[in-house]
C-alpha cells in the first residue's frame, strides 16, 4: 500500500485591527459646565418669592398679604363683600366666611362638607351654593339669611350672577344650567348628558360658557343661536373659564380630577357616577369622617379607571371653535382661572402652589409660589387680585409693586461623582435699589442634609468656593427696596469630575478563521445640516472612530490562521479610550505586545506567527487621549484561554481487512478531529464516523468499507479536518 501526503496550503493573512465595530458614544470633555439659561432650566428648581419669565428671567414676584388662614383646609371661591372685605367659599365643614380689617367671621354655616361657590348679586345680595345635597342660599343687604333655590341635583359647582339679576346656578347629578329669577322662579334652559357642568363663565354681553365633566367639553349657550358644543377636549375636566375682549375663550383642563374635589365632597369629577353617589351617600358632618369617606371612594374609582394619567393644558379657544394650547403640565393641575386687566391670564394649579400669568399666545411666567398644596380660586376685577387656596386653607392678595425679597434655589446639580468645582458667571440686571447675591453649598449626598456645606457667598467670574463633591446646589437672593426688581438671566458653573479609571467589560474570541471586511469610511463626510461644507480629514477620522451609525462591519468571511477578538469597554468620565493587547501562553509569566495605540474595539491576527498552543489575551484601555500626562487611568481584562493550532491532523494505521474494509486513524496535536470523509474512484466525499460515532477528540479510529464491489478496487483519498479548520489528505490504493 502507497501512501502520498497532501500539505494544507494555507492562507497567510493578518487583518488590519481597522475593522469597525460599534463605536462608544461621543466622547464628553472632562470639564463640563451646568447652565441655567431658559424657563425650562430655572423652573427644575425651587423658587421663593420670585418668578421665572418665558425666556427664564428671575424676578422679585408681585408682594402678597395673606387676608386669612383658618382652620379649614379648602377654599373653593373668593369675591369682594362689596364693601371693604372679601368673601371665602371654604370647607370643611360648609362655610360662608367674610374677612375683613384684618378678622375672619363665618358669615355662614351649613351642614355639608363646602360651599362651593359665591357670587354677589346686583343689588348687594350675596349668593353661596353648598354641597353636596345642598342648595342656593342668599344673605339679603340687610343680612336676613333665606334659601334662594334647591335644585335636584346632587352637586353644585358655580354659581353666576347674569346682568339682568338673575342667578346662573350650574350643577352635577343630574348635569344642568339653571336660570333663577331674583323672585326665586326657576327654569332649566341647558342640560347635557355629561356627569357634571363644572365651570360657568357669563360675559358682559349676557354669552354664558359652561364647561363639563367627564369628557372636557366647552359648551356656549347665547340667547338668540341656542347651545352648542363649542370645543371637546382630550381631558376629562374643564376645570375654570375665562373671555378676553375679543371673545376668544380660555379653558383650563385636567386630565385627572385628582384629590381635591374627592376630599371635599366625597365625589370628584371624573369618578363613575355609583362612586361618587356611594361617596356622597356616606358623608356625614364629621370633617375627619367626611375626609377618610371621601379619599377612599376616589381612590377606589381611580383605580377601576375613573381618573387617569395625562397632560393638563390651558386651551385658547376663538369664536368657532378653533383651539390652540398655550400651556400644558403633566405635574401641575390648572385649578382656577382669572382674566388680568392687560388680558394676560392668571392660573392657579395644584399640587405645588404654583401661579402662572399667561399671554394669549402662551409666553409663560412663573409667577409666584404659595405654600398650599393647592391654588383653588382666582378673582380679578381690574383692581383687585384674589386668590383662594387650600390644604392649608388661605385667602391672598396681590400687589403690583414687588417684594422686598425673594429666593430661588437650583436642584442638586450631579457631576455623576467625585468632582472639582470651577468658575461660577452669572448675567444680572440691577436697577438701584437692588441687588442680587448668589451662594453655592455642595454634598455628596443627593438629597441636601446635615453633612452638606453651608452656603457661602460666591463672586462672579470667580472658582466656587464650595469644597469638592459630586453634588452642588447654588441659589441667588434678590432684594429691592420695592421700587423695582433685579433680574437673573442666566448663570453658569463649571466643573471637573475626578478621573475614572476605564473597565474591559468582555471579550469575545470569535471561532477560528473568523474575520470580518472593514467598511470603507468616506474620505470627507458631509455635515448633516451643513451639505455645502465638508469636514477636514482629521474630523472625518475622529467621527469614522466615535461615530455610532459607523458601527456595522462589513460580512463576515473566514480566513484560515486568522484569530478575531472583540471586547466592551466603557468609561465612568465619558472619557476617549484606546487599547494595547498582548498575549501569552498559559503558564507564562510575561505578556507579549501584539497592538498599541488602538483605537477601535476589534483586533484580528494571523496566528501562524506564533506555534501552537493554548494562549490567552489581555485588552487594555486607557482614557489618555482625554486626560494630560500622569492623570491618565486604566483597566485591563484577560480573555479565556483558548487554543492556537495551525498543524494539520495526520492519518495513519493503513489497513486493509479480508472483507475488504479499509481502517485508521486520525490524530491531532491540538484540536479535536471534526471531520472526515472518503472519496472512492474521484467520486463525491462521503462522510465516516469513527468508530465510537462521535468525532470529538484529538484521536479517532475509523473503518471504512465501498459501498459496493464495483467500488472495492478503486483508489481512495482520506481528507481529515480539525476544528482549527487545519485538514491534510493522504490517497490510499485500493485493498486488494
Amino acid at each position: 500500500m502507497v501512501t502520498r501526503a497532501a500539505p494544507i496550503t494555507r492562507a497567510g493573512l493578518a487583518l488590519a485591527a481597522a475593522m469597525t465595530l460599534a463605536a462608544p458614544p461621543a466622547p464628553a470633555a472632562n470639564r463640563d459646565f451646568w447652565r441655567f439659561e431658559t424657563a425650562q432650566d430655572f423652573l427644575r428648581g425651587e423658587s421663593d418669592g420670585v418668578t421665572i419669565g418665558p425666556e427664564g428671567q428671575v424676578r422679585l414676584a408681585p408682594a402678597i398679604r395673606t387676608l386669612h388662614e383658618g382652620e379649614r383646609p379648602f377654599v373653593w371661591a373668593v369675591a369682594p363683600d362689596g364693601s371693604t372685605g372679601v368673601l371665602a367659599a371654604s370647607g370643611a365643614p360648609a362655610a360662608l366666611v367674610r374677612i375683613a380689617g384684618g378678622q375672619s367671621d363665618p358669615l355662614a354655616e351649613a351642614d355639608q362638607v363646602g360651599v362651593q361657590a359665591v357670587a354677589r348679586g346686583t343689588d348687594g345680595s350675596i349668593f353661596f351654593a353648598t354641597t353636596p345635597g345642598g342648595g342656593v342660599q342668599q344673605i339679603l343687604p340687610g343680612g336676613e339669611r333665606r334659601v334662594f333655590h334647591t335644585p335636584e341635583a346632587r352637586y353644585i359647582w358655580a354659581l353666576a350672577v347674569e346682568p339682568g339679576g338673575s342667578v346662573l346656578v350650574a350643577t352635577g347629578m343630574p348635569a344642568t344650567l339653571i336660570r333663577v329669577q331674583p323672585s326665586g322662579e326657576a327654569e332649566t334652559i341647558f342640560s347635557t348628558r355629561e356627569e357634571n357642568i363644572t365651570a360657568l363663565l357669563v360675559s358682559d354681553d349676557g354669552v354664558i360658557h359652561v364647561g363639563t365633566e367627564p369628557s372636557g367639553i366647552v359648551f356656549r349657550i347665547d340667547r338668540d343661536t341656542g347651545a352648542m358644543a363649542l370645543f371637546d377636549s382630550p381631558q376629562v375636566e374643564i376645570r375654570a373659564l375665562a373671555r378676553n375682549a375679543a371673545g376668544e375663550v380660555f379653558a383650563a383642563a385636567v386630565a385627572s380630577s385628582g384629590p381635591d374635589r374627592a376630599a371635599l365632597t366625597g365625589a370628584p369629577a371624573a369618578l363613575p357616577a355609583a362612586a361618587g353617589a356611594g361617596a356622597a351617600a356616606a358623608v356625614s358632618v364629621s370633617t375627619a369622617t367626611s375626609f377618610q369617606v371621601a379619599q377612599t371612594a376616589a381612590a377606589s374609582a381611580r383605580s377601576s379607571g375613573g381618573g387617569g394619567e395625562g397632560t393638563h393644558a390651558l386651551y385658547r379657544i376663538t369664536p368657532d371653535g378653533a383651539s390652540q394650547v398655550i400651556w400644558e403640565s403633566r405635574l401641575d393641575r390648572p385649578l382656577a382661572l382669572a382674566m388680568l386687566r392687560d388680558e394676560r391670564l392668571l392660573l392657579g394649579t395644584g399640587d405645588r402652589g404654583r401661579v402662572y400669568r399667561i399671554t394669549r399666545d402662551g409666553d409663560v411666567t412663573l409667577l409666584l409660589r404659595i405654600e398650599s398644596e393647592q391654588i383653588t380660586a382666582a378673582f380679578n376685577d381690574g383692581t383687585t387680585t384674589l386668590l383662594g387656596a387650600s390644604n392649608p386653607g388661605r385667602v391672598l392678595s396681590l400687589a403690583a409693586e414687588p417684594r422686598t425679597e425673594g429666593r430661588y434655589r437650583s436642584r442638586a446639580l450631579d457631576a455623576g461623582g467625585a468632582a472639582r468645582f470651577g468658575r461660577i458667571s452669572w448675567e444680572s440686571r440691577s436697577p438701584p435699589g437692588a441687588a442680587i447675591v448668589v451662594e453655592t453649598r455642595s454634598g455628596n449626598s443627593s438629597e441636601p442634609d446635615d453633612t452638606w456645606s453651608d452656603w457661602v457667598a460666591a463672586e462672579a467670574d470667580a472658582p466656587v468656593r464650595s469644597p469638592p463633591a459630586r453634588f452642588l446646589e447654588w441659589r441667588a437672593i434678590l432684594r429691592s427696596d420695592g421700587r423695582a426688581s433685579p433680574e437673573l438671566e442666566s448663570v453658569e458653573v463649571a466643573y471637573l469630575p475626578t478621573n475614572l479609571a476605564p473597565r474591559v467589560t468582555a471579550i469575545t474570541l470569535h471561532p477560528p478563521g473568523t474575520a470580518f471586511e472593514q467598511m470603507i469610511q468616506p474620505s470627507a463626510p458631509r455635515l448633516m445640516g451643513m451639505e455645502h461644507l465638508p469636514m477636514t480629514t482629521e474630523a472625518a477620522r475622529q467621527t469614522a472612530g466615535n461615530n455610532a451609525l459607523a458601527g456595522v462591519t462589513g460580512r463576515q468571511l473566514y480566513r484560515h490562521g486568522v484569530r478575531t477578538a472583540t471586547f466592551e469597554a466603557s468609561d465612568p468620565n465619558g472619557d476617549r479610550l484606546r487599547y494595547r493587547i498582548s498575549y501569552r501562553e498559559v503558564g507564562e509569566v510575561a505578556w507579549r505586545e501584539l497592538r498599541t495605540d488602538l483605537r477601535e474595539r476589534i483586533v484580528a491576527w494571523d496566528t501562524a506567527t506564533i506555534p501552537d498552543g493554548r494562549y490567552e489575551l489581555r485588552v487594555e484601555a486607557e482614557d489618555a487621549p482625554d486626560n494630560p500626562p500622569g492623570e491618565a487611568l486604566s483597566g485591563s481584562r484577560t480573555s479565556r484561554p483558548f487554543t492556537v493550532d495551525n498543524t494539520p491532523p495526520t492519518i495513519g494505521g493503513l489497513a486493509a481487512a479480508a472483507d475488504g474494509t479499509l481502517t485508521f486513524h486520525v490524530e491531532d496535536g491540538g484540536s479535536p478531529i471534526r471531520r472526515v470523509s472518503v472519496s472512492v474512484g474521484g467520486g463525491p466525499p462521503q462522510v465516516v464516523r469513527p468508530v465510537d460515532g462521535i468525532p470529538d477528540s484529538l484521536r479517532e479510529e475509523f473503518a471504512f468499507r465501498p459501498a459496493s464491489p464495483a467500488a472495492e478496487g478503486a483508489a481512495l483519498v482520506i481528507r481529515a479536518e480539525d476544528d482549527a479548520g487545519n485538514w491534510t489528505a493522504v490517497e490510499a490504493s485500493p485493498p486488494p
